[in-house]
C-alpha cells in the first residue's frame, strides 16, 4: 500500500513536481533540441531520450498515463463483466446462450492482436488502448459472475423475493448483483498488476514501431528506447524500473487481499508467524 499510495501521490502532483512539466507531455522546446540526447546526471536524473527532453520529467508524467488506464480498464471491464454476468446467470434461456457465446468468444482474443486491428480502425491512442482491454478483459469476470449467479440464484431469499412479486430486473439488481459483485470486485484488484502489464506489453509494441514518441507512457517509453538499448540504455531502464515497482506493489496488495478473502490462506500464513 506504502509503494500504491507513493506512486498515486506522483501521479496526482506530476504536472506540479517534474523539473520540465512541457517536455514531460511530450512537447519538443528549443532547449531540448539543443541538449540532445545526455545520459543520466545531476541536472537530468534520468537523462534525455533522442530529442533531448528530460526523462525524469516523462517518467513522472507517465505515472498518471499509466494508473489513469489501468484504472479504466479495471472498473470497464468489471461494469460489463458483472452486469452481463448476472443477468446470463439469472435469467435462462436465450439470454444465458448468447452471453455465454460471447465470454468464451472475446476469452479468445488476445489483447494484442485487438489494439491491433482498433489502431487501424480508430487509430492509435490511450484510448485504444483502454478499448482493447476492456474487451479482453470484461469476459473474465463475467464468467466469474455467471459462476457467482448461478449459485445465488437458487437460495431461498432469492426464490421468496420472486414468490413476492418483485419482477426478474428488479430481483436480479436489488438482490442478486449485491451478493456477487464483491468475489468479483476482489479478483478484479487481484489482477491490477497483469492489467497494468497487459497494457504496458501492448504499449510497449506501439512504441517499438512508432517514428516518434510524444506520449509519456512507460510501455511505449521502453519500446521505443529498446530500439536504443546498447547506446542510450536509460531511455528504457528508468520506465521499466517504475513499471516493475508499480507491478510489484499491486502483486503484494492483490497477494494479500487473496489471503484475507480466503480463510484456508488466512489460517496458513498465521501459522507461519
Amino acid at each position: 500500500m506504502t509503494i500504491i499510495a507513493t506512486l498515486t501521490i506522483i501521479a496526482i502532483l506530476s504536472p506540479v513536481i517534474t523539473p520540465y512539466p512541457d517536455e514531460g507531455v511530450g512537447l519538443i522546446t528549443e532547449a531540448a533540441k539543443q541538449r540532445g540526447p545526455q545520459p543520466p546526471s545531476l541536472k537530468h536524473p534520468f537523462g534525455t531520450d533522442m530529442v533531448g527532453r528530460d526523462m525524469l520529467s516523462r517518467v513522472l508524467i507517465g505515472s498518471r498515463y499509466s494508473l489513469i488506464q489501468t484504472t479504466l480498464v479495471i472498473f470497464g471491464s468489471l461494469a460489463i463483466g458483472v452486469i452481463l454476468g448476472v443477468l446470463a446467470g439469472y435469467f435462462r434461456g436465450i439470454v444465458e446462450a448468447v452471453v455465454n457465446y460471447a465470454i468464451e468468444l472475446f476469452l479468445l482474443l488476445p489483447p494484442v492482436i485487438v489494439a491491433a486491428a482498433l489502431s487501424v480502425a480508430i487509430g492509435p491512442g490511450m484510448s485504444t488502448v483502454v478499448l482493447s482491454l476492456i474487451l479482453t478483459w470484461w469476459a473474465w469476470y463475467a464468467r466469474l459472475a455467471y459462476i457467482q449467479s448461478r449459485q445465488i440464484r437458487e437460495l431461498d431469499f432469492i426464490k421468496v423475493s420472486e414468490a413476492l412479486g418483485f419482477g426478474r430486473v428488479y430481483v436480479a439488481f436489488r438482490h442478486l448483483l449485491p451478493n456477487v459483485a464483491p468475489p468479483v470486485v476482489v479478483q478484479s484488484m487481484i489482477d491490477t498488476a497483469s492489467v497494468l502489464l497487459e497494457i504496458a506489453t501492448v504499449n510497449f509494441l506501439i512504441g517499438s514501431v512508432s517514428a516518434s514518441l510524444d506520449t509519456p507512457d512507460w510501455g511505449m517509453m521502453i519500446g521505443y528506447g529498446f530500439r536504443y538499448i546498447t547506446t542510450y540504455w536509460w531511455m528504457s531502464f528508468f520506465p521499466g524500473l517504475f513499471l516493475v515497482v508499480t507491478a510489484f506493489g499491486f502483486i503484494l496488495v492483490g497477494d494479500a487481499i487473496s489471503e484475507e478473502s480466503s480463510p484456508n490462506l488466512r489460517r496458513r500464513w498465521r501459522q507461519w508467524f
